[in-house]
């Protein structure tokens, strides 16, 4: 078991499940090998196979919390959202921790979607999901006597502005709350855990516009790029991290030559420093690279940047679902295993999450390699460059 999960961590999917799949003959009566092999599926994008490994788990433990994640992946993945949301329940206090907000003497149960209540939405997960997760604050609010969002100090100007039915509050990186105690909280809830009341069809997906950038800002950044020629282009060709499928979701600067042969200017949007990659592309001479001074500590900056710029080409990462909240245009890369977030297929060729023609997604045929995808992205990006000159 310890030598598979080495190769699960290891992103080794294949011989995994078949190092499982040795221990599960082995114990057939413990939940945990199906359930591992689950995971492992979920991670190979193949969603049926998941699900049914997922269910021989259930059978012999109907509480393993690793078969219900996985099967909440592998419905979402297909578009069974209802299912999938129940299932999902069973990563809060295994994968992600509770706070609680209340003195312990003081009851304070996670929220059921009854109206009437004071809530406090704790912003779990990464800067992408919170803003796909936060369209379903609106209609929350509407339920709710009265919505508190804890967050990461960085995401309060945003929340604020675009939500002002509710009171934010920064302190999420923080061990205690002291704020708690001005409110009378009935229930606690996470912002990855709403679409379980408000996203059970697909006939509840919106499509519409819900975060709007910080004016001022935008006009910050209009003025800063108007010095270069237009169209103004972002890019970023690095995602995720060991457990989120970096190997898949990373390029490197070479591979996107042919979308940095297009006329215009491009703007690095990647999180991270990569300076000396950008460097040694610009050094080469043809299409430079700017980096921009972003101020890391507030989100707004790189929203603002995001809706100044005419169009973005990107992996998988928070700037898809910043473009997509605001309903900005952006190309978006998707591995030929991607996340369940980018696994469902809708006929526009966009994410189920945001409006259309915002979020148009170029998913990898299987078994080659990013070439045929890119150049297909760069040749549909052409016409729309001319029309931003």
């Amino acid at each position: 078991m310890h030598y598979a999960a080495t190769l699960h961590d290891l992103n080794e999917w294949d011989d995994a499940i078949k190092a499982f799949t040795v221990v599960h003959a082995m114990v057939p009566k413990d939940a945990m090998p199906p359930a591992n092999i689950a995971a492992a599926c979920s991670q190979q994008g193949r969603w049926r196979d998941c699900l049914e490994w997922a269910d021989k788990a259930l059978k012999l433990d109907p509480e393993n919390y690793i078969a219900h994640i996985s099967a909440s992946y592998g419905c979402l993945a297909l578009g069974r959202w209802a299912e999938g949301w129940d299932h999902t329940q069973y990563i809060y206090g295994n994968h992600l921790v509770i706070r609680v907000y209340n003195d312990p003497d003081n009851e304070e149960p996670d929220w059921d979607g009854s109206p009437g209540k004071t809530v406090v939405v704790q912003c779990d997960q990464g800067v992408g999901d919170i803003l796909m997760y936060s369209q379903c604050l609106e209609e929350m609010v509407k339920d709710c006597k009265e919505v508190i969002i804890e967050c990461a100090e960085r995401l309060v100007p945003m929340m604020k502005r675009n939500f002002p039915q509710c009171v934010v509050y920064g302190t999420l990186k923080q061990a205690g709350q002291g704020w708690s105690k001005n409110h009378k909280i009935d229930a606690h809830v996470h912002i990855s855990f709403l679409p379980r009341f408000y996203r059970k069809t697909e006939g509840e997906f919106t499509r519409k516009q819900y975060i709007k950038p910080d004016a001022e800002k935008v006009q910050k950044w209009r003025d800063w790029l108007s010095a270069m020629p237009k169209p103004w282009i972002g890019v970023s060709w690095q995602g995720g991290i060991q457990n989120t499928q970096k190997h898949l979701r990373t390029l490197k600067l070479e591979q996107l030559a042919p979308v940095l042969e297009c006329k215009g200017s491009f703007i690095d949007l990647s999180y991270k420093d990569n300076s000396r990659e950008v460097d040694a592309w610009n050094a080469r001479g043809g299409s430079q690279i700017i980096r921009p001074k972003l101020d890391t500590n507030d989100y707004d900056d790189t929203l603002a940047l995001v809706a100044a710029l005419d169009e973005v080409v990107t992996v998988t990462t928070a700037i898809v679902h910043a473009c997509g909240a605001m309903g900005r245009s952006c190309r978006v890369l998707v591995p030929s295993v991607p996340m369940w977030r980018y696994a469902y297929r809708i006929e526009d060729g966009g994410m189920i999450w945001y409006p259309k023609e915002s979020v148009q997604m170029y998913r990898q045929t299987p078994g080659e390699e990013w070439g045929m995808t890119i150049k297909r992205l760069a040749k549909d990006l052409k016409p729309r460059i001319l029309l931003a000159a």
